[in-house]
């Protein structure tokens, strides 16, 4: 993981299981898109509480899902349908000067290019979960 030192410094915890599947994707797209959803956990996790970031995957109908889940301070319900806009960056963005609104907004339209999906779910002062699902399409084929 490119945050490793970020991760150690700021004494989060990364619990990594479940991940030996194969998926069809561009393998430097992917690391990409992982290290950024790693960046906005560290960048929103909650500096007074035991931190935590998870990633795993899960089948998923006929595709698989990637989960990258930190126990941060959540997104409210009401922003998570424009996260992926450009430049959003909602109630979080505007407590936090970093916030550019660009991350996920590239990453949707990153999966979108690969044939993949983007889901985020969220609870406040709880968790935020960021999926990559990975299913069938028709941009790779196999044989």
């Amino acid at each position: 993981v490119k945050n490793k030192d970020v991760l150690l410094d700021g004494d989060i915890s990364l619990n990594v299981h479940d991940v030996d599947e194969c998926v069809v994707t561009d393998s430097k797209w992917l690391e990409f898109m992982v290290n950024q959803i790693v960046s906005n956990s560290i960048k929103y996790i909650d500096r007074g509480q035991e931190k935590t970031i998870e990633i795993w995957t899960e089948p998923l109908g006929d595709g698989k899902a990637l989960h990258i889940k930190d126990n941060g301070i959540g997104i409210p319900q009401s922003d998570i349908p424009l996260v992926c806009r450009k430049s959003f960056t909602g109630e979080n963005g505007r407590k936090h000067a970093k916030s550019t609104g660009m991350g996920l907004y590239i990453i949707d339209n990153l999966c979108r290019q690969l044939g993949h999906k983007l889901d985020i779910t969220s609870k406040v002062d709880e968790y935020t979960d960021v999926s990559i699902v990975f299913g069938h399409n028709d941009i790779y084929k196999i044989g």
